[in-house]
Formats: C-alpha cells, structure tokens, sequence
C-alpha cells in the first residue's frame, strides 16, 4: 500500500509545475531503493532514544549540501550506519543552547560522502565526511550575522570546550556545528577570521 501511495505521489509530483514539498521529496527518494526506509526508520529510532529526534527535521540530517547545484546527484545522502552515533553530540548542543538563542535552525549541509566533498571543495578533513557536523541557517529571518555572533559567540566560550564542540560563522547567516573538537574559523575557513575574536570567545 504504501508502495503504491508513493508511486502516485511520484506521478502526481511529475505531472505539476510545483515542486513537491519537503517531505513528499523526501518520501518519494526513499522508495527508490528497498532498503532505504528502513534505515531511517533505525536511524529515527537512534535519534528518539537519544532524546534528539526533531532538533531539527530528521529528514534534513540527511539532506545533501545544495550550495553547488552542480554537486547534487540526489536530494538525500544516506551515511553509512556506523557514523550515526558522531552526530549526537552536535545535535545536543544545538537543542540545548543554539536553538534557545536564535531559535529554530534549518540544516544546510550534513553528511558528505568523498565524491560530494571533492566537488564542493571540502577540506580533506571536513568533520562532515564523518558525520560529525552540520552547517545551518536561523529560520528567522529576522536574525542577522551580527546577531548570531552576539549570540553564538559567548555560548561557544562558554560551553563549547565543555563539550568539545567547534563553530564556525560563514558568510551571511550560514553557520556550522561539529562534535569534532572546541576549535572556531570564520568565512575562509580559518581561525584568524573566526568573529568570536574578542566577542566572548
């Protein structure tokens, strides 16, 4: 039944102007391969049991980083399972003190296999490679780059190297959270243009 309701779904998508909203995309990619669902299903489990289900749309943890088009082969990249448990701490972090400075965030880029991380010019060791990290956006429109330092930076100083947790703060209100060590960079990548500098950091 649910085979069949997804393949209308699909027809249904095909056959209109509009693109399909987030979780009919998400639902059709899953079907493509038999044993897609039930990973996400093992993967929601994980999620619910460590008390970080809907941090942010579970789906989203898997959403490809869309910045370059050009990269994108499918809307979703699956990591492999035994990665899993590396995003824990990032979500953690964000359900703890993230979300309740700036409000909801919407994920940007999550997981990247090799292939996805050569063409977007990842770092060799972008903590995303393994699982570790998450670039997001405030849902808020409302929340500037200025903001988010103000807000992001006393909060990294503070709890980050508790956690060990990196920041980085990209140009315009694009931000990244890892789990995989108290460190931050700014929009080229580097330490010496981290904004925290002297903002609490």
């Amino acid at each position: 039944m649910r085979a069949a309701l997804l393949c209308l779904c699909f027809l249904l998508v095909n056959c209109s102007s509009a693109p399909p909203d987030p979780q009919t995309a998400f639902e059709i990619w899953l079907a493509a391969q038999p044993d897609r669902a039930a990973r996400f299903e093992r993967f929601e489990a994980m999620l619910r049991r460590e008390g970080v289900a809907d941090v942010v749309p579970n789906r989203d943890l898997w959403l490809t980083d869309r910045k370059d088009p050009e990269c994108v082969i499918e809307p979703y990249t699956m990591p492999p399972e035994e990665l899993w448990p590396r995003i824990l701490p990032a979500l953690r972090f964000i359900r703890d003190y993230v979300k309740p400075a700036i409000g909801d965030v919407a994920v940007a880029a999550s997981y990247r296999d090799d292939a996805l991380n050569t063409c977007v010019h990842g770092a060799s060791q972008s903590a995303h490679r393994n699982f570790y990290a998450l670039d997001l956006v405030p849902v808020d429109d409302a929340v500037s780059r200025e903001q988010l330092i103000e807000s992001l930076c006393p909060i990294h100083a503070r709890e980050g190297r508790r956690f060990g947790i990196g920041l980085g703060i990209y140009r315009a209100r694009r931000f990244h959270v890892d789990a995989r060590g108290y460190r931050g960079w700014g929009e080229d990548f580097h330490g010496a243009t981290f904004p925290c500098r002297g903002n609490g950091a």
